[in-house]
């Protein structure tokens, strides 16, 4: 084996094992909170050793923010392509209805799978009540780049609304996606998957026209 390869193999090797160790402290961490999770106890789950997490982390608060921003990426990466889609793919025929329409099913999609949906509003939950990300975190890696793409196709969908109410009314259309995935927390589990999808698309077109029906009050 020549050098590059030896590399490239080091390198896959070391990104096998980030990947274990952000997967293993998540499911922890959403299992546990931070405070009661020790660094053994990832290393174990991850079936790595600590000087791992100091190699590619040094702390288990960095460890901590890197599980965090790895999912609010997701996320953000999530919203922001559906709502580019939407305007790509209906072209100048889009409307504010097919905006919305992407963006609250891409919005409820990662919690549509019940292990993982259950598991990422726990380590939110988490984080409310023990707060250890940096100050401004989901602000700065999620909130406002959405914010900011979503008032862009505003600026396309319905183009005589001023940039003050068009936040507003991005804060309200996200407020009724949060309370709809926060109130999935107490009925996990007591619903077919069936009859919870058929429920899903119900919400999703009640949101697109209350929020456009909003949007559209808001206008110059």
């Amino acid at each position: 084996m020549n050098a590059a390869a030896r590399t490239e193999q080091l390198q896959d090797s070391a990104s096998r094992t980030c990947a274990r160790l952000l997967d293993a402290a998540e499911g922890l961490f959403a299992e546990k909170g931070f405070a009661a999770t020790s660094i053994r106890e990832i290393t174990v789950a991850a079936g790595c050793n600590i000087a791992a997490v100091n190699y590619h982390f040094r702390s288990k608060e960095a460890l901590y923010h890197e599980v965090f921003r790895r999912r609010l990426a997701e996320l953000r990466e999530r919203r922001i392509g559906s709502i580019e889609l939407a305007l790509s793919a209906a072209g100048r025929k889009a409307t504010l209805e097919h905006v919305l329409r992407s963006f609250a099913e891409a919005f409820l999609e990662p919690f549509v799978d019940r292990a993982s949906g259950a598991r990422l509003l726990r380590i939110w939950s988490w984080e409310l009540i023990d707060p250890h990300l940096p100050d401004g975190t989901f602000v700065d890696e999620m909130l406002e780049p959405v914010r900011r793409a979503f008032i862009k196709a505003l600026a396309v969908t319905c183009p005589d609304i001023d940039d003050d109410a068009a936040r507003r009314c991005v804060a309200s259309l996200m407020g009724q996606l949060v309370h709809a995935v926060q109130l999935r927390r107490f009925d996990v589990g007591t619903r077919s998957e069936k009859k919870e999808r058929a429920e899903r698309a119900q919400l999703v077109e009640h949101v697109v026209r209350f929020s456009a029906a909003g949007i559209r009050a808001c206008r110059r």
